[in-house]
């Protein structure tokens, strides 16, 4: 029988702990860009997705399904606050405002690279189309099933990156995003994806996407990116 531990007098103190070792941006030298056009740099990004990023995910699919006791939490707290302080005072790479979060030039650590959306695997890629396959492991979790925010998160950044896969058209914003909930989504389970452009009107693209567990449809979204006005030139 699994027991449970009362973390009452735990929580607070992490919370506490987390908020004093908090160095806001301002405080962290800024550093050029580098360049990650080179596929040996860009590789870079995959290292961290493939071993810290790896494990912390584990750590939190972890705590979606047990109550650790105290000790080994603040075992945890210990290991992950070293790892934390080291990062805070490595320099802040600036964004790239002008570039989408997907792309190969985006100084940054992309949103699949930090592990902020479910594991996602592309298969085919166009400026048209794209599908793949997406798992959502236990941290996605709501009640038994998928929480409707994660298809939220993953609908946004699926089809943003389609959005956005053209080289020669300004960034794009999401300016809405629609989802019908057709069956409950189930976690740790292999499920399709795809993405498509429904039409392109001026600076607005329009946009839908589905994702299936075989033949069932779970989720389906539409929605609409708008490409920012370009600034007028100054007459002389």
């Amino acid at each position: 029988m699994l027991g449970y531990v009362d973390h009452s007098n735990i929580v607070p103190k992490l919370i506490k702990q987390s908020h004093d070792s908090f160095r806001p941006n301002e405080a962290r030298r800024p550093l050029e860009p580098p360049t990650m056009t080179d596929s040996a740099e860009r590789a870079s990004g995959s290292l961290v997705r493939d071993g810290l990023v790896a494990e912390l995910a584990r750590v939190l699919d972890a705590l979606a399904a047990t109550w650790p006791d105290p000790e080994l939490l603040d075992e945890g707290r210990e290991a992950l606050a070293k790892i934390a302080g080291r990062l805070d005072t490595l320099p802040m790479v600036p964004e790239a405002i002008d570039l989408p979060a997907h792309s190969r030039e985006n100084p940054r650590l992309q949103p699949t690279e930090r592990g902020l959306i479910p594991t996602t695997r592309i298969q085919e890629e166009s400026e048209h189309a794209l599908s793949g396959t997406v798992c959502f492991s236990p941290r996605f979790g709501g009640t038994v099933t998928v929480h409707g925010g994660a298809i939220g998160l993953f609908f946004d950044d699926f089809l943003g990156r389609l959005a956005n896969s053209s080289p020669t058209k300004p960034l794009a914003r999401t300016a809405y995003l629609h989802i019908d909930f057709r069956s409950p989504t189930p976690l740790s389970t292999e499920l399709t994806c795809h993405a498509w452009v429904d039409r392109v009107d001026g600076r607005k693209r329009v946009l839908r996407g589905s994702i299936r567990q075989g033949q069932t449809v779970v989720a389906e979204a539409r929605g609409l990116w708008v490409e920012a006005r370009r600034p007028q030139k100054e007459h002389a």
